[in-house]
């Protein structure tokens, strides 16, 4: 499920996510790759089940540096793509 606006302003207050430009009322935001793709895979992690904050570590992880992440010792999560944008 894509993260609602209400979600997405919540977590760029909270400094989980980084746009160019943060808009305006009437203005869209600006966002780079990487920061969409974080997004898209925080929303998809919150739905999962994650709480915000872990969410916005893993999906930086996951998108910075590519594969599985490791969330704590002998727990890896295994990231397949499916979904993404």
């Amino acid at each position: 499920m894509t993260p609602s606006y209400r979600q997405i302003d919540h977590w760029i207050r909270r400094g989980w996510l980084r746009p160019i430009d943060n808009g305006g009322t009437g203005h869209p935001r600006e966002w780079p790759v990487i920061e969409s793709r974080v997004r898209d895979l925080m929303g998809r992690l919150v739905d999962a089940g994650f709480t915000p904050a872990a969410a916005a570590d893993a999906a930086r992880m996951h998108v910075t540096l590519g594969g599985s992440v490791l969330l704590a010792d002998g727990l890896v999560l295994l990231i397949d793509g499916q979904g993404e944008t």
